[in-house]
């Protein structure tokens, strides 16, 4: 079972997550792994490959974090476009097996790198449709979700000042639990997506926003791991 945001998966979704996906992590033994962590970005919907609007906030956990690397998940990103009106109009079944096929890659990543890296922790970030996350702690050192369409608000990672929740709200939650020492959820109030509200730049403003919030969290994180056998240490002027 996977938890977070891809709920409600679709039959066609299904079969997309059960497809074998080819190993993305480089890494073939441990003495390839990163001496940091492995960042993880899944990029939000109609953004072009890459880490999308996140890349901002990868560039600066790459400089606190030395000897990391990155991995950016290639799904379609899709089933969204914008109306005459600049409002968002969705294509329900390509958004729903969009996202099952970036979660089934999304898992695949993780898996394979865990297998090979096992002592190398994982940063995962996804921006609105993208922020998806397997259920398994493995070697998490850190979540973040931007605008996530399944947020519901007043639960324990809750960051931001919406009062609403998302468009797809997440109804069971009894898997989650496992994630909140090291998971941040952002939405703030009238983001269209995660808010039922009526903005898309909200929705689109959360690095901008939030990038430093987000960077000391991550790092903060890392540094904590510390205690749990993960021999690592960031720059001393991270925090």
């Amino acid at each position: 079972m996977f938890v977070l945001a891809f709920t409600v998966l679709l039959p066609l979704a299904l079969q997309a997550a059960a497809s074998p996906y080819q190993r993305q992590s480089v890494f073939k033994t441990s003495d390839d792994c990163p001496t940091g962590v492995h960042i993880i970005g899944v990029r939000g919907t109609l953004e072009a490959p890459g880490f999308g609007a996140m890349q901002d906030v990868l560039d600066q956990l790459m400089d606190k974090l030395p000897g990391s690397d990155s991995m950016a998940i290639d799904y379609p990103a899709s089933g969204i476009t914008i109306g005459a009106d600049g409002k968002p109009v969705y294509n329900f079944f390509q958004y729903r097996a969009s996202e099952g096929q970036g979660l089934a890659m999304l898992s695949a990543e993780i898996e394979d790198f865990n297998e090979r890296c096992p002592d190398t922790g994982i940063v995962v970030m996804g921006y609105s449709q993208a922020s998806m996350i397997p259920e398994t702690r493995l070697t998490f050192r850190a979540i973040i979700q931007l605008g996530d369409p399944t947020n519901v608000g007043g639960l324990p990672w809750h960051i931001g000042n919406s009062t609403k929740g998302g468009i797809f709200p997440r109804r069971n939650f009894a898997a989650c639990d496992d994630y909140r020492e090291f998971w941040q959820s952002y939405c703030d109030a009238d983001d269209f997506f995660c808010d039922r509200g009526s903005s898309v730049p909200v929705h689109l403003g959360y690095v901008e926003r939030d990038r430093d919030e987000i960077v000391e969290f991550v790092v903060e994180k890392v540094k904590e791991s510390h205690s749990g056998g993960f021999k690592y240490r960031v720059k001393s002027d991270s925090l």
